[in-house]
């Protein structure tokens, strides 16, 4: 794979590189000044549609406000002719007694002339008399701010004029209303005034032509309605279909400007609230003029414009490239040459110099190059005499060094220490993998530990290797992974030392301090049995005492003797042991007692130190000493759980406060007087297997041995 990556390299020339680097020089040049004006002119079309549009709505809502006005000025000059026109109704209506029914509508509009209409709204806010069929019947409740100031009318006294407004129904022609209470409140009289007398305001004021004139003068609107505050068309008073009319009444409801965006049809629609109400009045001439954009038409010149600065942008990068290509060429043609001479250097003829060029900077390089060469023929030199030096000083030092590759797991360095303390030559080692130097049980427990060191650096204690001369080797190992640049392991290097002597006398310290520690207890029971016995007077009392005496001493022969059976087993190597062997043997180093003591371990083996048995004595002696009880029980039992085996000790003779199940482990623990276990937990440590105090006031001690997978075994 390095091969092939390497021709990849060597098939692309300095000048390649300079001709891409000017390559993407230009393109950022160019594309960068292109953006840059596609963006500026972008901007300025976007802020030039911006004016055109808000001078749009803004010519429209100053002609309606002009429309209002006219009206306004209108109204004023028709309010005396209105008000005599609703005395005459109000004279008719109190002929006929206050009953609309019977009032001659026909014959008083006649009297009034032409362009009026009579209208009766009774207390309901109902038209139930008019001379203007269209509106018979209009209910103004479903309008309710008017019926509010119909009602404010009809309570009160007097005349009250409306504005020029569009008449609701029909066609939707400006009309002029004006109001005027009965004298019993049950009705209000309204006259209105519109036909031809009305023709030229309608003309002239009529907002939609108006409002058309200013719209078509934006080429983007594609359409526009003018509406009236009941929702309305303003030119025919028809309702407009969903979901303008949802929208329209939102707009109506917030007295405010509204802007619906539809993006997939490319429309901008604006609904413009012109406020023209005046509180004077029942009416509302506010107007709503919906204006719908094409944004169609903006996208298409904002193409239009982009395709331009492309093109020219492509134009301008062609003929950059063209001449980049040129330019790249001559300048690379001294570089080429250093390249040659530089290649036949790298063959190894160190003794090739770099031809001269006419460019300072090349002759610079090239005396560079030549100074180099000169400087690596003596570097190499000095890294084979270096080499000789360290593969010597290694092979001197005191500890076994051995490098394996981490892709096939064969030793490629095994020092003399490493050949002394495996008792395997060096030319045995070297090339072969664990497989072919170990037992199948060290190979796997050697993958074990190689597993996880990719991450972390291993750190084995205390590893048992078999060897092939005697025995078996405690060794301390460090093995530590070695990665290239690129972060992939390349060997896994072990560093592993002869701790076999110092296991020993570990053990030996151990086993002594605790056995002195006994001793020292059984003695002091024979002194306070002897100090007893001077005070008794019969022989059966003194016999008593005598037999106690003799069990203390007999415990001391036990351990002793133990002691001395443990010296020439040897302390070395751990081997397969049953556990309930182990647990008897305990047993009898015990002194005389009253425990209830039971074991259901089965046939199980564990591999452990020879100085099992001492474990389940201390445990055992704790519990005596300890127990609060005149005849505590004791038992001890396994389990598998997951794949340990759980060796279970419990007492119900006296328990180990909750902060002290770790401290009564601890070397050096007086506190209390559980003795020992700082023995154990070392003892057991040595293949492994570990010891922790789970118990609790009520049930006592509970001490669980857990014995890892591959240490434990039923014959």
């Amino acid at each position: 794979m390095t091969t092939e990556k390497g021709n990849r390299r060597s098939d692309r020339s300095f000048s390649f590189y300079i001709l891409i680097f000017m390559i993407l020089l230009i393109v950022c040049i160019v594309g960068l000044l292109t953006v840059n004006a596609y963006i500026f002119t972008r901007e300025n079309f976007n802020r030039e549609y911006q004016n055109l549009e808000t001078h749009t709505e803004w010519n429209v809502v100053e002609a309606l406000r002009l429309t209002d006005t006219a009206t306004n000025i209108l109204d004023d000059s028709l309010n005396d002719k209105m008000q005599e026109g609703l005395n005459k109704v109000n004279a008719e209506y109190e002929r006929v007694n206050g009953d609309p029914s019977h009032m001659d509508l026909a014959a008083l509009k006649a009297e009034l002339g032409a362009g009026y209409d009579i209208y009766i709204i009774d207390e309901n806010g109902v038209i139930v008399e008019t001379t203007y069929p269209p509106e018979l019947g209009q209910d103004f409740r479903s309008i309710p701010y008017f019926y509010q100031y119909l009602t404010k009318i009809r309570t009160a006294e007097g005349f009250f004029p409306d504005r020029v407004v569009h008449e609701l129904l029909g066609a939707g022609q400006y009309r002029k209303y004006a109001y005027m209470p009965t004298a019993d409140h049950r009705y209000v009289l309204e006259l209105g005034l519109g036909g031809e007398s009305f023709d030229a305001v309608n003309d002239a004021l009529d907002d939609h032509k108006n409002v058309k004139k200013i719209i078509l003068s934006n080429p983007y609107v594609e359409d526009y309605t003018s509406f009236n505050t009941l929702g309305f068309r303003v030119n025919n008073n028809t309702a407009p279909p969903e979901p303008i009319k949802s929208q329209l009444a939102e707009a109506i409801r917030t007295r405010s400007n509204l802007e619906i965006v539809d993006t997939s049809n490319s429309r901008i629609t604006h609904y413009l609230f012109i406020d023209l109400h005046d509180t004077k009045y029942g009416s509302d001439p506010s107007r709503i003029v919906m204006i719908t954009y094409n944004t169609r038409l903006i996208d298409d010149a904002l193409n239009r414009l982009l395709i331009y600065h492309i093109v020219v942008a492509l134009i301008a990068i062609i003929t950059g490239c063209i001449l980049a290509f040129f330019l790249s060429r001559h300048m690379t043609q001294p570089i080429q040459a250093i390249v040659e001479d530089v290649g036949i250097i790298a063959r190894g003829n160190l003794n090739h110099r770099i031809r001269e060029t006419r460019n300072v900077e090349f002759a610079i390089l090239e005396n560079g190059i030549n100074t180099m060469v000169d400087s690596l023929k003596a570097a190499f030199q000095k890294m084979k005499d270096d080499e000789i030096f360290q593969n010597e000083m290694i092979d001197q030092l005191p500890v076994a060094i051995f490098i394996t590759r981490a892709s096939d797991g064969k030793y490629i360095f095994w020092n003399k220490m490493s050949e002394n303390l495996f008792g395997i030559p060096a030319s045995e080692a070297l090339g072969k993998t664990d497989a072919d130097l170990f037992s199948p049980d060290v190979v796997k427990d050697i993958r074990e530990e190689n597993s996880g060191i990719f991450t972390r650096p291993g750190e084995v204690r205390n590893k048992i290797i078999s060897r092939r001369d005697h025995g078996g080797t405690i060794i301390h190992m460090i093995i530590v992974p070695v990665f290239d640049s690129h972060g992939t392991p390349q060997y896994i290097l072990g560093i592993s030392e002869d701790v076999s002597q110092q296991n020993i006398n570990l053990k030996m310290d151990l086993l002594f301090s605790i056995t002195r520690h006994d001793i020292l207890d059984n003695l002091s029971v024979i002194m306070n049995h002897l100090e007893r016995a001077q005070l008794k007077n019969t022989h059966e009392e003194m016999q008593q005492f005598f037999d106690k005496t003799v069990g203390s001493i007999e415990a001391i022969r036990n351990q002793i003797a133990y002691t001395r059976a443990l010296q020439e087993l040897g302390f070395i190597s751990p081997k397969w042991q049953r556990v309930e062997r182990a647990f008897r043997d305990a047993l009898l180093l015990l002194p005389e007692h009253r425990a209830s003591i039971r074991s259901e371990v089965g046939d199980v083996e564990i591999f452990a130190d020879p100085l099992l048995p001492r474990v389940f004595f201390n445990l055992l002696e704790n519990s005596l000493r300890n127990s609060t009880r005149t005849k505590p029980e004791i038992s001890l039992f396994t389990r598998i759980e997951t794949d340990d085996l759980l060796i279970v000790y419990t007492d119900n003779g006296y328990s180990v406060a909750a902060d002290q199940k770790e401290k009564i482990f601890e070397g050096g623990y007086v506190t209390g007087t559980v003795h020992g276990l700082f023995l154990i937990r070392e003892l057991l440590g040595f293949t492994g297997i570990t010891i922790q105090e789970t118990g609790t006031p009520e049930i006592g001690v509970r001490f669980e041995i857990r014995v890892p997978k591959g240490k434990y075994r039923f014959p």
